[in-house]
This record gives C-alpha cells, structure tokens and sequence, in this order.
C-alpha cells in the first residue's frame, strides 16, 4: 500500500519520536507531498530528510500535484495546504491518506472513501499488531502526542492492545 502523510500526522509523530518506528512498518510505501514538508517545519523536515536519506519515506515533486484539483478543494474545504494535497494526490492515485485533522479526514473520506483513510491512532496499533512496540509504549507515545499539543482522542490502552 501506498500511503501520504499529511502535516499533523507527521508533526504528531515527530514530536512523539515516533515517525521512524511507523516508517518501519511492513506493508506500507511513505509519501510526503511538498506542502506537507513546507508546512511541517524544519524540525519535521530534518527528521523526515533523514528517513528518506535511509530509504523509509519519499517525497513527491510539484509537477506529481493536479493544480486545478489541489485549488478547487483548497477553495471548496478551506483546510490546510498539506491535508488538501495528500486529498488531491489521493483522488487521482491509489495513494491512502494518514490524518489527524478530523474535517480532513471527513473531506477525504467523501472524496477518496473511508476505507482509503486512517490516523495516527491507527498507525500505532498497527505497531503493536507487527510487534515494534507494546500497547503501553503506543499508549505513552499518545500521551506525549497530546501533551505536545496534537488534538488526538483520549484513546485507552486497550485500543492498541491486539491481544
């Protein structure tokens, strides 16, 4: 599966130290469109340069980016540049999109499918379902999610325990 972060994915795992144990996962290729770099900010780009150095991420180019869809959504759902690419690249592509913004998600639910559209939240379990972290490590990393700021649910532990 091909998958695009958009920025509150990438920023809510940078700041959790979390990117690379996702970036890891098996059965997942990860794409970052330009906005989400641009928008992510340096620390991001720092972390998210490095794991494309290393083979785990990919960055897509401008001209990979419809311009016509990418500004008729951006002016129909008024959301962030990096939430409305990974949309606009996903409607054309069979990319998936990974977003914590709940109004993009929902826009990329209507547009691309729900089934098309995960979080974090989902990525961590995913994590504990392939055995790199135990469900009180996604737990914590959740925890450090929200108190850097991410507007993540209150997720129990339970959530990400598979067992």
């Amino acid at each position: 599966m091909k998958a695009l972060l958009d920025s509150s994915s990438v920023i809510n795992l940078v700041n959790a130290g979390a990117l690379e144990i996702v970036c890891a996962l098996n059965g997942i290729e990860w794409w970052l469109p330009p906005a989400v770099v641009d928008e992510s900010g340096p620390t991001c780009a720092a972390v998210t340069l490095e794991l494309q150095q290393r083979g785990l991420i990919n960055f897509l180019d401008d001209d990979q980016v419809n311009a016509e869809r990418f500004l008729a959504l951006l002016d129909s759902h008024r959301l962030g540049a990096g939430e409305t690419e990974c949309v606009a690249i996903a409607a054309e592509t069979d990319h998936h999109v990974c977003c914590d913004d709940r109004r993009a998600r929902a826009m990329a639910a209507e547009i691309i499918g729900a089934g098309r559209v995960f979080g974090t939240l989902r990525l961590l379990r995913s994590c504990v379902e392939q055995q790199r972290i135990d469900c009180t490590e996604a737990r914590r990393l959740l925890r450090t999610m929200r108190d850097s700021g991410g507007f993540l649910p209150d997720t129990p532990q339970s959530y990400f325990c598979t067992d």
